[in-house]
């Protein structure tokens, strides 16, 4: 058990301060951004049709654009409506924290397939890509949360637990750390592995798509037990977490794409 004291700002340039918050979150995003670019290199060399280094970085800034205000409309629709309906202003306040995975992959989804349509490029590749590129950003990021104090876990007697200063004096689960690792960083590492065992034939399968959405998926529906929830949803009897019923929709569609890939291969 240890206690996490730590200042959300990072320094402050005159009187602006520097969150840490803002600086994690674009190096997760520019870690992301490296991946792919070398992932797609490798697809080049190998002849397969792919945007150009240029087209890629044009790509990625509006990827990250989309990313950014999916996230944040993402957190606003699906976690606190009625409080951003009476403090609209504050939607834009991204610095407090405040982002939706899953809001972010809408928004990712919908731009991915407007670019593969209008760049004939395969939606497999380019999802491919981004998957890998992809759980390495989720794993980084999510130490945003921690350095913000946010998305803190329920109290426990646990020798893991952690004082969040910010918020109380009461030990909890580090579920930043623990979703950290599990959502991104083991989901980044079997994936690479795959990568690299299996080459370039492997993307444009939507295998490391799938695998992604299914390993993700799992690991937060499985947290989120263990998280001080914000948002509860009611099944009949059984009460689960916004995240959790979005993490089944996401779970559901990895499993899609697996299926999708063997009907295809069959008719093939």
């Amino acid at each position: 058990m240890f206690i996490w004291s730590v200042s959300p700002v990072a320094f402050s340039i005159g009187s602006i301060p520097v969150y840490w918050y803002g600086i994690i979150y674009a190096t997760a995003l520019f870690a992301s951004w490296a991946v792919a670019t070398w992932v797609l290199r490798k697809l080049r060399n190998n002849n397969i049709k792919v945007p150009t280094k240029e087209e890629f970085d044009n790509f990625m800034f509006w990827a990250i654009v989309s990313i950014v205000v999916g996230a944040r409309l993402g957190h606003v629709l699906f976690y606190e409506l009625e409080y951003f309906i009476k403090h609209p202003l504050e939607i834009i306040m991204i610095r407090n924290g405040g982002l939706s995975f899953h809001g972010s992959v809408i928004a990712l989804v919908v731009y991915v397939f407007v670019y593969v349509k209008r760049h004939n490029i395969q939606w497999k590749v380019m999802a491919d890509v981004l998957a890998i590129a992809g759980a390495l950003g989720v794993g980084i990021g999510r130490f945003a949360n921690f350095m913000n104090q946010e998305l803190y876990g329920k109290i426990t007697s646990s020798d893991m637990a952690v004082i969040f200063l910010l918020v109380d004096n009461m030990p909890r689960y580090p579920t930043q750390i623990i979703e950290a690792f599990f959502e991104g960083l083991l989901n980044f590492w079997l994936l690479f592995v795959i990568f690299r065992l299996k080459g370039v034939k492997i993307i444009g399968t939507g295998i490391t798509t799938a695998i992604f959405c299914i390993v993700y998926s799992s690991a937060r529906f499985v947290i989120e037990f263990y998280k001080e929830v914000e948002v509860y949803t009611y099944f009949d009897t059984i009460a689960l977490t916004v995240g959790q019923v979005l993490s089944i929709a996401l779970f559901l569609f990895g499993v899609f794409v697996l299926y999708y890939r063997r009907d295809s291969s069959v008719s093939n």
